[in-house]
């Protein structure tokens, strides 16, 4: 019996050559034997950016507890269905996708959820052993960073560009710093550019999502952030 197709694909599936999402679940599955949750879904938004997927809904449902299960021992029952879907969106973003568009159904995650509850003594602790870790140049970025943030002089510059080749620590500062800062009851929030760069800061938010700029810009373009917003409110908060 003879079938005419439109497409390569279509015609190597009538051949029994692709075996649908097959290849994509094993790749996940092999993941999750040996990396975190967050990487899990830094993967499953690469494979939906970067990959063909023909179901991409089963795919999320059939790793769901792998990709959420950071989440669980961090947050309510009734919480914990949504952060990992809203972690997601930020990360789709990256490929000019969200939710909606890979057929997942959004999640309405108010910006108040997203505000992380930190335990001080925790983040002191976690601060106090990155510190033991750093070269002494490294050591004297956080120095200036924190004295930065808790001396209040005036002609004290509040703005630093952390510069060095790969693999050089940077992120390994940023992460001491965001301890440091927590670890005296402090509200830190960590902004990067692209998704990806945001999962490797804890409690790390893109810069698009956190100040809510506008996907496509234009010479008059402005942030969407509302004044006496909840959002509005954290980067007050962290500001103070």
């Amino acid at each position: 019996m003879e079938h005419c197709v439109k497409f390569f694909q279509e015609a190597c599936k009538v051949l029994g050559l692709l075996d649908g999402d097959q290849h994509w679940h094993d790749t996940l599955l092999e993941a999750e034997r040996m990396q975190m949750p967050s990487y899990l879904r830094i993967l499953f938004a690469i494979i939906c950016g970067l990959g063909e997927v023909e179901n991409i809904p089963d795919l999320w449902t059939q790793h769901k507890q792998s990709l959420s299960e950071d989440f669980v021992h961090r947050y309510s029952e009734e919480t914990v269905p949504l952060y990992a879907p809203a972690e997601l969106n930020e990360l789709l973003k990256s490929y000019g996708l969200n939710l909606r568009k890979v057929n997942l159904p959004s999640v309405d995650l108010q910006c108040d959820l997203f505000r992380l509850s930190y335990d001080a003594m925790e983040e002191q602790s976690k601060a106090n052993a990155n510190i033991e870790k750093l070269n002494s140049e490294q050591r004297y970025a956080v120095y200036k960073g924190m004295h930065a943030i808790y001396e209040y002089q005036t002609d004290m510059p509040k703005c630093f560009f952390l510069d060095g080749p790969a693999g050089t620590g940077k992120t390994f500062v940023y992460s001491t710093l965001l301890h440091a800062i927590r670890g005296k009851g402090d509200q830190a929030i960590a902004v990067a550019s692209t998704g990806i760069a945001a999962t490797l800061l804890s409690g790390g938010r893109t810069a698009h999502s956190i100040f809510k700029i506008p996907l496509t810009l234009n010479a008059t373009s402005t942030c969407n952030l509302k004044p006496n917003t909840s959002e509005a409110k954290i980067l007050l908060d962290a500001m103070g």
